[in-house]
């Protein structure tokens, strides 16, 4: 009992001891935007205990697209310290700080682990000329095609829904587990909810999509649209079963997956490439279901759900509203434009027969056939997915669709992005559908 509270009172005393970390940054143009030619200037100041940082190092990394340009280490001395950058051409800049301990490695702790691949005590990141930013790769010769094939594939199959009705916790919605047989023995499952006696063709349709996590799909979303009048599909884009638990998902999908470089190397059979013939499985289903309107329907989700919703919206003409949250699979040859490519990165990099064979799920070559009103995200502090890929693809979509995009310099991946317009249309169609009229669009 004694050596128990002994180690609780030690890991307290260094907890305590280690201090929490916090900072302020800002650039000189608050939105994050600049023109090729001008100076991007970020200013910086490190907290410790709510006191300015004094006497500890500190790592400062500046990234231009998929170069480091500059890493210095400097000690604290309390005051707040400026970074530059000057750029003459389209792109992105990447400012980041890390708080050193005794041995020269980043500190993990509070404040000090805002991102979480790398921990990160602030960062902040700019766009130089960013509506000007496009990915000159070009899709392969056959790209229509293969997608027709694909489409053509899906909608001659029968999906033989297993549809089991389950809990819901909800007063008044209907919650079922879900599971598809798609084309090629790819299964497709989540969780289908709407509200407990919806009359048919009466209600707009809503499916959202998971990220890269191995987890299930998320109830939450499903039962979340349901709530506000759609009949709403939450889909997991590994197509297990749905209600297992964390371990059940890890052991299936990481000796399965592979951080996504299995097959990776072959068009018909790369293993993320699955995903994208799920989603038309997803929307065929969802189709289907007698409750939906016949007119609206909406894709929403973040990193490998955005690339979902970005497919949806590209490939199903009757998704009339797409929300697109930092999506990845954009620019995978990143490098022929000078840019860091999308993941699995290190795949790419290995080999031109991966590039060839991930050109045909290149998230910006879909963007161009996208129709319908969408709305896109991304953070200038976005490691993972970068920015400027993903203003490629926002570029990409054609000016004649009605779109927009949300942004902001001081956040980035994992969930940390909100897509401030794509919300503010999304909620305000289901406010009114209550009262029977789906505006147009939300300034």
């Amino acid at each position: 009992m004694f050596k128990r509270f002994a180690l609780l009172f030690s890991a307290l005393f260094a907890l305590a001891a280690s201090g929490a970390y916090s900072a302020k940054i800002s650039l000189d143009k608050p939105d994050g935007f600049y023109k090729s030619g001008e100076t991007a200037t970020c200013t910086v100041q490190l907290f410790k205990d709510g006191e300015p940082l004094v006497g500890e190092k500190v790592f400062f990394l500046m990234r231009w697209e998929n170069k480091n340009v500059k890493r210095q280490t400097f000690v604290a001395d309390g005051k707040p310290k400026k970074f530059s950058y000057k750029s003459d051409k389209p792109g992105w800049v990447y400012f980041g700080f890390q708080v050193l301990d005794e041995k020269g490695k980043p500190r993990r702790g509070k404040g000090v682990d805002k991102h979480k691949l790398i921990a990160r005590v602030t960062e902040i990141g700019a766009m130089f000329d960013a509506d000007k930013i496009r990915y000159t790769v070009e899709p392969p010769a056959d790209f229509a095609e293969f997608w027709e094939k694909r489409k053509a594939e899906v909608a001659a199959c029968d999906l033989a829904p297993r549809i089991t009705e389950i809990r819901s916790g909800e007063k008044g919605i209907r919650l079922f587990a879900v599971e598809l047989s798609g084309p090629r023995g790819i299964a497709a499952t989540g969780y289908l909810a709407y509200p407990a006696g919806a009359k048919p063709k009466s209600l707009p349709a809503c499916l959202s999509y998971l990220s890269w996590t191995n987890t299930d799909a998320s109830r939450w979303s499903a039962l979340r649209h349901a709530k506000r009048g759609a009949v709403a599909f939450s889909a997991t884009w590994h197509g297990l079963p749905v209600g297992r638990n964390a371990k059940y998902y890890d052991g299936i999908l990481k000796p399965r997956v592979k951080g996504g470089i299995v097959n990776v190397e072959d068009r018909e059979n790369w293993v993320m490439g699955e995903v994208y013939t799920r989603v038309l499985c997803e929307l065929k289903f969802l189709k289907s279901r007698p409750e939906w309107n016949g007119r609206d329907l909406i894709s929403i989700g973040g990193s490998l759900g955005g690339a979902q919703s970005t497919v949806a919206a590209a490939l199903d003409k009757d998704v009339t509203l797409a929300v697109i949250n930092v999506p990845c699979f954009c620019e995978f040859n990143g490098a022929a434009v000078g840019r860091r490519g999308s993941i699995p990165r290190q795949a790419v990099a290995k080999t031109p027969a991966a590039l060839k064979a991930l050109n045909y799920y290149d998230c910006v070559h879909f963007a161009p056939m996208i129709r319908c009103e969408t709305y896109v995200c991304t953070g200038f502090s976005d490691e993972t997915c970068h920015p400027s890929s993903v203003y490629a693809l926002y570029n990409a979509i054609p000016a004649g669709t009605k779109k927009s995009i949300s942004t902001n310099p001081a956040t980035g991946h994992f969930g940390t992005t909100v897509n401030t317009r794509g919300n503010a249309r999304f909620n305000a169609f289901f406010n009114a559908v209550k009262v029977g009229e789906v505006p147009s669009e939300v300034k």
